[in-house]
């Protein structure tokens, strides 16, 4: 490979591009946190503050169509310096303008951090091996994990007031720009030819991509609704707030051995077995709700469900190279902008029409839809192999 062709070139790109996205997602979880408590002070309806969120997401799924060439015309270390400054003008802009100028900040704000996440996961893709890339993903996942519940702790400490939850996000945006110095990588290895691009991607691997948008529709309709379905059924609200948030922090753990285990055995057992595994403890949610055993599923269930999206990067990375890899890292990226813009309308219509009890039932359905998409494809996530 041409940007890290040495050992420990590859090791040091690795924990640089992890160390740069790392630092900025602190400043992601501490936004989405703030944001909304700011807006909950002023008095801003709820409707509103929900579209407020959503901006992230539709900038995000807007923006996956022309990462790709931009990004690898431009380059992608350039282009990484960049989209850090941008992200600090524009909390600067946010925590300077009134709520309403928000939604275009935030918009632009999603575009961003969509262009960065997209970024990173095609250096550590490219700068993992074929024999690692499965624990490299899972190391990568599990660090983004904790990274981003880091933001939501600091609000705790420092309030909502002023300027100090502010300063911390852009101090933890600015140290990303500092491991970018050690990144590698050569300018034109990303560079878009003619027949890629995001779209060319998404025909190469539509299921690959539903296994991505699976995991983002579980995640958004996982947080947004398992603590209201616990107090439907009867749990105190600060008992079901710890589970989730026990459930959320105690998978990181299990990542990395999945990662291993997609090395050393097979990707496709691991996805199929995580996907079963996922659809049986969803729907095992409306029978242990009032148990204690509730705690170690939430864990295996957040941890199977998001065990598929650890299997699809490292599939990723088996299967493209160079600019589809890059084409690739923004369509997963635009899977995170639909899961979040569809996953709690599609469960709350549900829960609407069928009770509570639909929401685990809704969890459920994503992931027997994959499997059956894997049973039509005999197991393959990747309609073609890739070009180069």
């Amino acid at each position: 490979m041409s940007a890290a062709d040495s050992q420990p070139q590859r090791t040091g790109n690795l924990i640089a591009a992890m160390a740069a996205v790392c630092c900025c997602d602190i400043a992601l979880g501490l936004t989405l946190q703030l944001l909304p408590l700011l807006m909950e002070k002023q008095g801003i309806p709820a409707w509103a503050i929900g579209l407020n969120a959503a901006m992230g997401p539709i900038g995000i799924l807007l923006a996956g169509p022309f990462l790709p060439r931009l990004l690898g015309n431009v380059g992608t270390r350039r282009a990484a310096y960049f989209i850090i400054a941008t992200m600090i003008i524009l909390l600067l802009a946010i925590a300077m303008s009134p709520f309403w100028l928000w939604f275009p900040l935030r918009f632009l704000f999603g575009m961003a951090t969509g262009a960065l996440f997209t970024i990173s996961e095609a250096w550590v893709l490219t700068f993992a091996s074929d024999k690692n890339r499965g624990r490299v993903m899972g190391l990568y996942t599990s660090v983004l994990a904790i990274t981003f519940s880091v933001g939501p702790l600091i609000v705790p400490w420092t309030g909502i007031s002023g300027w100090l939850p502010w300063i911390i996000g852009i101090v933890c945006i600015c140290l990303g720009t500092l491991p970018l110095a050690f990144v590698k990588v050569e300018g034109d290895e990303f560079r878009q030819t003619e027949s890629g691009g995001f779209f060319a991607f998404i025909r190469k691997a539509p299921l690959l991509l539903f296994a991505v948008c699976a995991v983002t529709l579980f995640d958004n309709v996982f947080i947004s609704f398992f603590t209201i379905f616990g107090l439907r059924h009867g749990v105190e609200l600060d008992v079901a707030s710890r589970i989730l948030g026990f459930g959320i922090i105690g998978n990181v753990l299990m990542f990395y051995p999945m990662g291993w285990l997609a090395d050393h055995w097979s990707r496709r057992g691991v996805v199929v077995v995580t996907a079963s595994l996922t659809v049986v403890l969803a729907l095992s949610l409306i029978a242990f709700i009032n148990h204690w055993l509730i705690w170690p599923i939430v864990i295996l269930l957040s941890a199977n469900a998001f065990g598929v999206y650890v299997v699809a990067l490292a599939t990723m990375g088996d299967s493209f190279k160079g600019p589809d890899v890059m084409a690739g890292s923004a369509a997963f990226a635009a899977m995170w902008g639909i899961g979040g813009l569809l996953g709690p309308p599609i469960a709350g219509v549900a829960i609407d029409a069928f009770g509570i009890n639909a929401m685990p039932v809704t969890l459920a359905s994503f992931y027997v839809i994959l499997l059956v998409g894997l049973a039509v494809t005999g197991g393959n996530l990747v309609r073609t192999p890739a070009n180069g």
